[in-house]
């Protein structure tokens, strides 16, 4: 599509800004495959809008460690991605006690975005959890979120379990902890 094509689409309003199908609906690719027929190299192809989407998800998404012994601030560059939280329970404040008695916070914090209370109707915030338990590990992981507070987004992790106390030979947080998150500005 050239420029000419891309005047006559926004002269003629046909500019829209929410898709009817994204199965269905096309958009415009320009895609460097040595197209010989001009100097530019690009040869116009059409892709559906859900396949564009799927693409360039990977880009937007990285794998991130937070040593909770070491700090509890992650800073996070993408919209989405993996926390791969390490040494839990290497320290009585890295144990949360179960029946909810007692949490450790951690933050996910994004320094592109504005996450000031004045703005947090528009941050889109979603997360999930998720524990691979470890031999004789009765911890049962549960995630809050507590808001947006300076150093960024903050959560309470704690432990849902009712094994109250400990049997000899429990090994609680031995387990690999992952929290997925998504977390971008909206407006």
């Amino acid at each position: 599509m050239d420029i000419l094509n891309w005047l006559y689409v926004k002269t003629a309003g046909l500019v829209r800004t929410t898709a009817n199908n994204p199965d269905t609906d096309l958009i415009a690719l320009g895609a460097n495959v040595g197209f010989n027929k001009r100097d530019d190299q690009y040869q116009t192809y059409a892709m559906p809008l859900k396949d564009a989407v799927q693409a360039g998800l990977p880009a937007n998404t990285a794998h991130y460690e937070l040593d909770i012994a070491a700090t509890n601030v992650v800073t996070v560059s993408t919209p989405r991605g993996i926390i791969d939280i390490l040494n839990m329970g290497t320290t009585v404040p890295l144990t949360p006690s179960p029946t909810f008695a007692t949490s450790t916070p951690f933050f996910i914090n994004n320094p592109e975005l504005d996450l000031t209370v004045a703005n947090r109707d528009n941050v889109y915030v979603q997360y999930s959890l998720y524990y691979s338990s470890g031999i004789s590990d009765p911890v049962i992981p549960y995630l809050i979120s507590t808001g947006m507070i300076t150093p960024g987004l903050g959560f309470n992790l704690f432990n849902a379990s009712s094994v109250l106390p400990l049997l000899p030979g429990d090994n609680p947080w031995t387990g690999a902890l992952y929290v997925y998150y998504e977390l971008y500005q909206i407006n």
